[in-house]
């Protein structure tokens, strides 16, 4: 009698159990990280007997979780790579749409700016014109500027993200540390048996900091999980927590830099984090934002030089050579912290056409040799003081350093020459008069020198044109007459024509209008770079005179070469001097393509990975889910198998009535 009860009991304990493990997979079939359990049931010890071994009914040998440790593995994979990829798309799309904006990008600014300099060109007395001109200019600045703010605006959001990441990093960690040891307690206190909702408790924070940043888990034999981020920085032992945090970047101060901080020490870990959300960030600032930044200030610097540079080689209305139109700000080398010698360093742009959108560091060797690094492609350049400060380089990339004073073992100095330009140009002209539309100078045929009437020969002089200001305006005397003699040289020979030059550098000029009457170009190097050319034949003893252009009324030179520099090739010029190789506009639509096209390929990208990782937790969860279709038909056969085994107590229970009956009788 016992044997059946017994067996009767331990079938409607073992049911009983299944009975509640199915009801709590319906119960959590809408839990996030859930893992499906099932009652794994196995025949008790039997029995002995004369005639054989008698069997003592069923006893539930573990509750089972349904997990798959290489899917889950690749899930959080999946979703490292995805949350890094949709939020590097965001922020990349965010740019892309302010900058490829027809209304609000550059493009529509620069070509305004250009048209009204046109206008300039076309009617140069005007004052209204020269306004308008002014007026562009402010609008182009505020472009410049507002642009400037996006970039400027998105790495404020970036960084706070960034410590908002972190922060939530340490919550996650600090949850998973409790949970490794709770697990460990829990296994040791009941036999080394899992705790299954502890273990899904685990894996669905692991899946949470997964998302923000790419992790590596290493399982322990005591039942925890150490789990690693970056390059083997060990975020949780056991129960043992590492925290990161965010502080002012050493070498840029409007970025951030992540610290890891464990029991021995805190250290910089930017550089060795990828995967998740950090990722993403990370590199959107590496790809994107830095370089587009740099690229918009280059543009910047393009423009404010070349248009001032051009500027200063006219005359205004009110006869002064032209002063500067834009006002660029100056390059500010930022030191390390850490730094410990006496040197300073100053940076300073004198040629903007080989300026690269690049970040350098510069860094000494404790001696009087320091290597400069360009950031971009790691190029470096050698400076050797020779330990007389202040040292000035030779130029670098168009640029020129000065070093005062000197620099100690591992000092550094960051230089970012074109990353603040965008932000602080400003148009420094407020007087319309001011635009130098005019020539420096201008040439004008003089009386015959012999005769003294009207030049009577069909030589002709092109209008002089400049490349600096060097020794201009003109002044004692304040011009410069070719005479044309065929004996220039008074010699009695006719076999040396040319031009006696009275004033400025003196001496002859050779021409001979047999061989040269189709032209021939002269320059005076000391004037300006003063070019001019001489065709067609001049009559005995004609004058030609080069002088000071006054005030310059209805000279529109020097505004046609302004227009001129939208055509320009001014920028990007290759390494080791060559000519420069894209238009302002082209730059900026440089600019403008590399974003658009990262953006699209990031998106591509992203798209993939999102499929990609559907994939892996629709796979996931077909073994790990909960089917309540399924868990329906689980839950009525333990059902008819709990009252089948309720049942047999019933009958071992009448029988056993019936025997006390028949023992009574």
């Amino acid at each position: 009698m016992a044997g059946i009860l017994d067996i009767g009991v331990s079938g409607l304990l073992a049911f009983q159990n299944s009975l509640n493990t199915t009801g709590h997979n319906i119960a959590n079939s809408d839990t996030e990280g859930y893992s499906r359990q099932r009652t794994v049931l196995t025949t008790q010890e039997p029995r002995f007997t004369s005639y054989g071994w008698l069997g003592n009914g069923v006893k539930v040998n573990d509750v089972e979780r349904l997990a798959d440790q290489f899917l889950s593995t690749q899930v959080r994979s999946a979703r490292s790579v995805s949350a890094q990829l949709e939020l590097y798309t965001e922020y990349a799309t965010q740019l892309d749409n302010v900058l490829a904006d027809p209304n609000i990008g550059l493009d529509p600014a620069l070509q305004d700016f250009f048209d009204a300099m046109q206008v300039v060109a076309d009617d140069p007395t005007s004052v209204p014109s020269r306004q308008v001109l002014l007026s562009e200019s402010g609008s182009l600045v505020d472009r410049f500027h507002d642009l400037n703010r996006r970039f400027s605006d998105m790495r404020i959001h970036l960084n706070e993200q960034l410590k908002s990441l972190t922060g939530e990093i340490n919550d996650l960690a600090e949850s998973l540390g409790r949970v490794n040891q709770n697990i460990v307690a829990a296994i040791g206190a009941n036999g080394s048996a899992d705790p299954n909702d502890l273990l899904d408790r685990r894996e669905q924070l692991l899946g949470e900091l997964a998302q923000r940043v790419d992790i590596t888990v290493v399982p322990q034999d005591n039942g925890a999980w150490n789990i690693f981020i970056g390059k083997g920085q060990a975020l949780v032992i056991g129960n043992s927590v590492s925290t990161l945090g965010i502080r002012t970047d050493s070498t840029d101060v409007s970025g951030v830099e992540v610290v890891f901080t464990d029991t021995v020490s805190s250290r910089v870990i930017t550089d060795q984090l990828s995967g998740g959300e950090i990722g993403g960030l990370l590199d959107f600032r590496n790809d994107i934002l830095d370089p587009g930044q740099n690229r918009l200030g280059l543009v910047a610097i393009g423009l404010g030089g070349s248009i001032n540079a051009q500027q200063q080689l006219g005359v205004d209305l009110n006869g002064n050579l032209g002063e500067p139109l834009f006002a660029l700000p100056a390059i500010s080398p930022y030191p390390h912290p850490a730094n410990t010698g006496a040197a300073s360093v100053a940076a300073t742009v004198v040629d903007g056409g080989s300026l690269t959108a690049s970040d350098y560091r510069l860094e000494s060797d404790g001696g009087d040799q320091l290597t400069l690094t360009r950031l971009s492609d790691n190029k470096q350049f050698a400076l050797d003081t020779g330990g007389v400060y202040p040292y000035t380089s030779v130029e670098i990339d168009g640029i020129t350093l000065e070093i005062s004073g000197a620099a100690n073992l591992g000092d550094k100095f960051f230089i970012r020459p074109t990353r603040e330009a965008a932000g602080k140009i400003t148009v420094q002209m407020n007087d319309p008069r001011g635009v130098a539309a005019a020539g420096p100078l201008r040439l004008r045929q003089a009386t015959n020198a012999d005769s003294g009437n009207l030049n009577s020969g069909s030589g002709e002089l092109t209008q002089p044109v400049v490349s600096s200001s060097e020794n201009l305006p003109l002044s004692g005397p304040s011009s410069i007459t070719l005479q044309w003699r065929a004996d220039v040289n008074g010699d009695g020979t006719a076999d040396d024509p040319g031009f006696r030059v009275n004033g400025g550098p003196g001496g002859t000029l050779s021409y001979d209008p047999v061989s040269d009457g189709s032209g021939k170009r002269f320059e005076f190097t000391a004037y300006g770079g003063m070019r001019f050319s001489v065709s067609g034949v001049p009559a005995e003893g004609d004058q030609f005179i080069i002088e000071n252009n006054g005030t310059g009324s209805g000279d529109n030179r020097n505004a046609l070469a302004l227009a001129d520099i939208q055509q320009q090739k001014t920028l990007l010029g290759a390494t080791g001097g060559t000519a420069a190789t894209a238009t302002i506009q082209e730059t900026y639509g440089l600019l403008v393509s590399d974003v658009g096209a990262k953006t699209r390929q990031a998106s591509i990208n992203s798209e993939a990975s999102y499929g990609l990782l559907q994939h892996h937790q629709a796979t996931l969860s077909s073994l790990t889910g909960v089917n309540l279709d399924e868990e329906a038909a689980r839950l009525i056969r333990f059902q008819q198998a709990y009252q089948a085994s309720a049942q047999v107590i019933t009958v071992a229970s009448r029988i056993f009535d019936t025997l006390i009956g028949a023992v009574r009788g």
